[in-house]
């Protein structure tokens, strides 16, 4: 069952407060696929990015993942780490992971108690199914990546978002997504994650 209600034609259902730079990033506890749980604090002394993506099937949000894959040497030589936060069950994102084979950790929040703290809200049908984002979906097909259907329940209005986590738990850097489609520009990502954001 969603966490909130079914999206509304026309306006967002939920108006979450969205985090600024310079405030302390919410503590969250997910699970991650190898079965371990992570928290804000095991990454403390240490820059992090944070990347929750909308669902599994998010030909976007895997594109984002395979650009911050190839940026991984940049991103961990600066001594940064990288967590991925999906609201699908645990063993979907073990599968997930190891599906797109990346190297950096994917984690479960079913409860989306995360998303919450983190102020990601869900769109509107009309925002889901905006024409930039059939048009995106279209680009990415073409390019090769596969569509999948998504997994019964999957929610396609959860928005994501891409947090950077400075040394001290505060927010350095904050993209949320307008669109299914819109993430970062991998560039902006590896500038905010080395520090010169």
């Amino acid at each position: 069952m969603p966490w909130c209600p079914a999206g509304s034609l026309v306006s967002d259902t939920t108006t979450l407060r969205r985090l600024l730079a310079g405030e302390n990033a919410p503590d969250f506890q997910v699970q991650r696929a190898d079965g371990g749980v992570a928290r804000l604090g095991d990454y403390s002394g240490r820059r992090l990015l944070l990347v929750f993506v909308r669902h599994l099937a998010c030909l976007p949000c895997q594109q984002h993942l395979h650009e911050i894959d190839s940026e991984l040497a940049v991103i961990e030589g600066s001594g940064a780490r990288i967590l991925v936060i999906s609201f699908d069950g645990h063993e979907e994102v073990r599968h997930y992971r190891l599906k797109l084979n990346v190297s950096f950790p994917v984690a479960s929040d079913e409860s989306r108690a995360a998303y919450r703290a983190y102020g990601l809200a869900r769109a509107s049908f009309l925002r889901t199914w905006h024409p930039k984002t059939l048009s995106r979906y279209v680009t990415l097909l073409r390019q090769g990546l596969k569509l999948q259907k998504p997994r019964k329940g999957s929610d396609l209005s959860q928005l994501g978002a891409d947090f950077v986590v400075d040394a001290d738990g505060r927010v350095a850097f904050a993209h949320y997504s307008e669109r299914p489609d819109d993430r970062p520009a991998i560039a902006s990502v590896v500038r905010a994650v080395i520090g010169f954001d």
